[in-house]
Order: structure tokens, then sequence, then C-alpha cells
């Protein structure tokens, strides 16, 4: 049974409304989906939540024919051309899916692979987690945008059929003639590579300085789990020193964590707050949220909670370089992105 575009485009929808209101698939203005139909490739705008495809009018068409033949002569600089009359913007992984050939591709940043794709060797973690069963292809992390899509496009020219692109310290793409067949994927991935956390994460004993944060501008995170970043040592080391491991951290949280240490005094916390920062992290004591962090910016902290809970001592995890940092939060689309999220 042939299904017809205009069923296709609703299910989409259906399925990126649902998707997006599961925190460890989606997170925030995170994550892209589209599909395509005859010269159109219907992409969501940047800024824009998955969460609100059935809401909102969140998929703008470009032309298709420009972006593929850019892509055959290596062009990965291409702007792509929107032919209807939304002022919103592609995503700015759109070239991602114009590779895909693929009627719909979802690009996530799902918890339990990102788990795995921001540990040092986390390729040969995938290899003994899925083996050469499924068709899938392996990209060191590379800046979104143009720098990525010429990596996975040498990548999927060297390697037919592959229908599953892991993104180094990024997330994943996942290609497929339908919604159903990218469902069928991805949950058998989480089934494949789902990790355990420990529940003894997760003992809180509430905030001893509250009236200290509240006064300039900060309230106690109401998360638990989140605050245990600050309250668990395994936890906190990883917050000290494997803070920028993924793009969208940084984007939305910035390029390092703002850290109270044991026993800190007013001054201290003076200088931090003077900042602004979404967050600070007094060690032993919890996270505070500024009372302006937006909705976003504490969906991209749960994340940050939910990959690094997801390992093991023992795992080293492989951080963004300075360049790489300073390049993401100064890149004009990615401010847009930001300023588009709330």
């Amino acid at each position: 049974m042939t299904i017809s575009t205009a069923d296709i485009g609703k299910q989409v929808k259906a399925f990126c409304a649902k998707i997006g209101a599961d925190p460890l698939l989606v997170q925030g203005a995170g994550g892209n989906v589209s599909w395509k139909e005859g010269n159109a490739l219907w992409v969501k705008a940047s800024g824009t939540w998955l969460a609100e495809a059935e809401l909102n009018e969140i998929f703008i068409p470009v032309n298709l024919s420009l972006l593929e033949s850019a892509l055959m002569e290596q062009n990965f600089f291409v702007n792509p051309e929107v032919t209807g009359n939304s002022s919103l913007r592609p995503s700015i992984e759109t070239l991602l899916h114009a590779l895909m050939p693929h009627k719909v591709v979802a690009h996530l940043h799902a918890v339990e692979i990102l788990a795995h794709l921001v540990q040092a060797n986390a390729m040969q973690k995938i290899k003994s987690l899925l083996g050469d069963d499924l068709k899938w292809v392996y990209v060191d992390y590379c800046k979104p945008g143009a720098d990525l899509a010429r990596a996975v496009s040498e990548k999927l020219t060297s390697k037919n059929d592959v229908d599953i692109v892991f993104l180094g310290n990024h997330g994943i793409v996942i290609g497929g003639r339908d919604v159903d067949e990218i469902v069928a994927t991805l949950h058998m991935l989480i089934f494949k590579m789902e990790s355990k956390t420990s529940a003894s994460l997760f003992e809180y004993g509430g905030s001893s300085r509250e009236s200290d944060f509240l006064v300039r501008g900060y309230v106690a995170c109401v998360d638990k789990e989140v605050s245990s970043i600050a309250i668990k040592d395994e936890l906190f080391n990883r917050l000290r020193h494997e803070w920028a491991i993924y793009p969208d951290h940084v984007v939305f949280l910035g390029a390092k964590a703002f850290i109270l240490e044991k026993n800190f005094n007013s001054l201290e916390l003076d200088k931090i707050a003077r900042i602004k920062p979404p967050f600070i992290f007094a060690h032993g004591d919890g996270v505070y949220e500024n009372l302006s962090a937006t909705p976003a910016q504490k969906s991209q902290l749960r994340c940050y909670f939910d990959v690094i809970a997801r390992q093991i001592v023992a795992d080293k995890l492989l951080t963004l370089t300075d360049q790489q940092v300073t390049e993401l939060l100064d890149w004009d689309a990615e401010k847009f992105r930001q300023n588009s999220s709330t």
C-alpha cells in the first residue's frame, strides 16, 4: 500500500510530537526531522521544538534539487532555498537530511545513544554493541553545518546502503522509508545501547544555603536528580573536567560550568552571581538555577545529567577542544537558534 505524501507529513508530525515529549530522545529545540515530497524537503525550522509539531507550523519546504546539485559538486556551503512564504529559517543540519536518500530522516540526541557517543572509544563501543548486523557508519566530531555535512558525505560515498549515521560527540541520523521504519530502528538501537544508572546517585538531602542564592537571583534546582551533579563526587568530577561534551550543551549552557567549591564564602558567590550564568554548581550543596534560566537551558542541563549518570567511573569522555567550543559560541547560526528557543 502506497502512503500519500500528505499522510507521511501527518505521520511525521505525530512522531515528532511523541518523541519531543520524551527528554531521553529530544531536549528542547534539539534534533530535527524531515520528509521528502517531490522536489521539496520538508525540514524542521531552526529554534523550533519537535514537541510542538502538531500545534505549530515548525516544518518548512526547501528546494531539494538545489541541495542535491550542490552536494554533487561538493558544495557544502549552499544555503537552503525556502520555497514557501515562511519567515522561519531551515535547520542548521538541513544538508544531513538531503544527503540521506531516505524518504524520512530523523536526527536526534537520544540519551541512551549519546551516552556512548561522548566516550573516547565510542566507535569501538558501538561496534561491540551492534556488530555488522545494521547498516551504519561512524563520523568523528565536526562542527555542525558544512563541516559535518562534508564528513558525512565522505562516509556515505565509501559505504552503500547506510541507514544509520553515528555522529561522535553529537547524535544520530536515521533514515527510513517511512515513520514506522524510523521508529523500529530507533527502538532497536536503544534496546541494544541502553545503559543503567545507579540509584545511589539520586540521594539528595536538600539545600542548606537557599537564602544566600535567592537574594542574588538564584533558586535551588527543583529537579533533585540534577542537583546530585553537585552532591555526588563521581558526577561532580565529570562536571569539573568533562563539561563540553556535545554541541547543544555548549550552545545553551556555555563554555564552562560555574563552580563553587565546598565551604565557599559570600565573596566567591558574589563573583559568580555577577556573571549571571544559567546555573551555579555548589559542591556538596546543590545546583542553583538563575530565575531567568530558560526551559531550553533546563532541558539541556537535565540531558547532561542523564548522559553522565550513565557512565561508569572508568569511562573516559572525549570533550570538545577550546577551539571547537569557540567555533560553536561565535557562530551566528547557533546564536540564532539559541535566541529562537525558549
